[in-house]
């Protein structure tokens, strides 16, 4: 499922209570300061898999109740376990959205590479074995939300979103001695659909927000989930990779964010979400982020 970050699900939905607060349209700090450069990095453990940190650099543009963002992400690949072959990947991220008064929309598009290494794997021999090309990733899919004020800083936003993605990934193949004798790459797609609600509490004369999370995810092949895209899903904010048989299944997924303004120009984000049940083992994300606002 890839959606993933690029604006971390959750830091998406602190935000969407300050949409709602105005009733879509921009606050005179955005129509002052329309561009936003944001930073962001993390790591994200995954039981039984490979810890995977995270970084990524965005550019988004305000107009009015709408905006559009690039971002560039690198995911690292942590350490080799069993016998996934790990691999570093790019990935290009492109999203758009608006507000039409309390109702938000949000689309995105992803592409990247990834550079297998198999410098870790070796023979009886002592030989490495070789990985015979680069694999590549590709990711399209869209959300709704709709911002429901509770009380004067209080707000309840449930979402829902449809992603296809599609990876390619490696294995090791072993011999009847157990040890790596060559490798095989593999290709996955899958459907993946997430609903939840968000609920998020402004403070500091609206100079930040703190917000809790919750989602479902129910994927139609468990091995083309690949969160790093944008949106407003939490299932959109973790940068994951899990490399397993063609498998469909359903998880739940919880959060915790919290924003504030440093000043007019910059802000701090931080968030951390975590799996419920997911099929293969279950992760913990960790995000930090900075934006900048000019």
């Amino acid at each position: 499922m890839i959606r993933q970050m690029l604006a971390a699900a959750m830091l998406v939905a602190g935000a969407g209570g300050a949409a709602a607060q105005e009733g879509g349209a921009a606050a005179p700090a955005e129509k002052d300061r329309p561009w936003t450069l944001s930073l962001l990095g993390g790591i994200t453990a995954v039981q039984a898999q490979a810890d995977q940190p995270f970084a990524s650099l965005g550019l988004s543009r305000n107009f009015g109740n709408a905006w559009v963002k690039g971002e560039i992400t690198y995911v690292g690949s942590g350490d080799a376990r069993a016998l996934t072959i790990p691999a570093d990947t790019w990935i290009g991220g492109l999203s758009a959205g608006t507000y039409v008064g309390n109702l938000g929309l949000e689309a995105h598009a992803l592409l990247g590479t990834r550079r297998f290494d198999a410098s870790s794997f070796r023979t009886q021999a002592g030989q490495a074995i070789n990985v015979g090309r680069s694999g590549s990733l590709f990711g399209l899919g869209g959300s709704i939300s709709y911002d429901i004020a509770v009380a004067d800083r209080l707000f309840i936003t449930p979402y829902a979103g449809v992603d296809y993605n599609q990876i390619d990934f490696a294995v090791a193949l072993t011999g009847p001695s157990g040890r790596p004798i060559s490798s095989q790459q593999q290709s996955a797609d899958g459907v993946i659909g997430s609903a939840g609600a968000a609920i998020t509490h402004m403070f500091a004369n609206d100079g930040g927000s703190i917000g809790l999370n919750a989602a479902i995810n129910t994927a139609s092949n468990i091995a083309a989930v690949a969160q790093v895209g944008a949106g407003q899903r939490t299932a959109a904010g973790t940068p994951r990779f899990v490399d397993a048989p063609k498998t469909s299944g359903s998880w739940g997924e919880l959060g915790a964010s919290l924003s504030f303004n440093v000043s007019k120009a910059m802000a701090i984000d931080l968030s951390l979400i975590q799996t419920v049940s997911f099929p293969f083992g279950d992760t913990t994300a960790a995000i930090a982020g900075l934006r900048f606002r000019f």
